[in-house]
């Protein structure tokens, strides 16, 4: 066993994991995804961030803080190689049939709108919106270098398709993560950060119901600091005779969480109640 910083295959697998991170940067979405649009494009999000994080953790990344020396047998290197291969042979794949889709659908009809792709700035709500970008940040950030081959964009049309390249990608990933359990805890503290660089109840809650099923390891980090949260209640309404209470009922003994509570309206006879209600013995 040999430090995988300090063999000749970790150059290998420097460029393969690059090469991999940059085959998300080239994937559109075409019209057809409608409101599914911003779902598909953080499912792919998700991925990214996810052989970002492994990267890190086997000190591949670009931080000088987070490049931890993980043994790793020949074999295992070149499993990985294989592994990472396989995710840019998921792209390939899907590029090749997205290619035919194309040529098929210019035969039967030339002037289609059915190639036409969404476009991040503008088709997706807000809340997917900044999730996009931050995600997309931190995956950027841990790049320790970019492909110096640059290639054209090309979509992918048929959902069936895209779900499919996305459950082969991330399965290749989990047989990464799997490869090197020694490097697990340092992808648990990266996942602490993407929870704490996105902050946002909100946007936590939002990626939660896009990544449980993907990345449990994020996910837990996410549930974890929810939990610890109190609630986030804003711009309510309560008038005429209305009754409303924000907050928790805690049995005895059961530590209070703190809310947040803003831009409350109150009219007529409203009775509204905020905070907690704590039981005696």
């Amino acid at each position: 066993m040999e430090p995988v910083g300090l063999g000749i295959g970790i150059a290998g697998l420097a460029g393969a994991l690059t090469a991999c991170i940059d085959c998300f940067e080239y994937i559109q979405l075409g019209r057809q995804f409608g409101q599914d649009y911003g779902k598909f494009l953080l499912k792919l999000d998700v991925a990214k961030l996810r052989i970002s994080r492994w990267g890190v953790a086997m000190g591949l990344g670009s931080e000088p803080q987070l490049r931890p020396q993980i043994s790793a047998s020949d074999e295992n290197i070149r499993l990985a190689q294989s592994l990472l291969e396989q995710i840019q042979e998921s792209f390939e794949d899907a590029e090749r049939i997205s290619e035919r889709f194309m040529k098929h659908n210019s035969i039967q009809d030339a002037n289609s709108n059915e190639m036409l792709v969404c476009n991040a700035d503008f088709d997706m709500d807000s809340d997917y919106q900044r999730l996009h970008l931050t995600m997309r940040q931190l995956a950027f950030k841990r790049q320790k270098e970019t492909s110096i081959r640059k290639k054209a964009a090309w979509a992918l049309y048929e959902k069936r398709r895209v779900e499919r390249m996305i459950d082969d990608v991330n399965g290749f990933i989990n047989n990464l993560v799997d490869l090197f359990p020694t490097a697990q805890d340092d992808q648990r503290a990266c996942c602490r950060i993407e929870v704490f660089t996105i902050n946002k109840s909100q946007d936590l809650s939002l990626l939660n119901d896009i990544a449980c099923k993907d990345d449990q390891m994020l996910s837990a980090e996410i549930t974890r600091e929810l939990d610890n949260r109190g609630h986030n209640v804003t711009d309510w309404k309560a008038n005429g005779s209305s009754k409303m209470w924000a907050g928790d009922e805690n049995a005895f003994g059961v530590d209070s969480k703190g809310h947040n509570f803003a831009r409350f309206t109150l009219s007529g006879h409203a009775d509204v109640h905020l905070g907690n209600i704590n039981r005696g013995k």
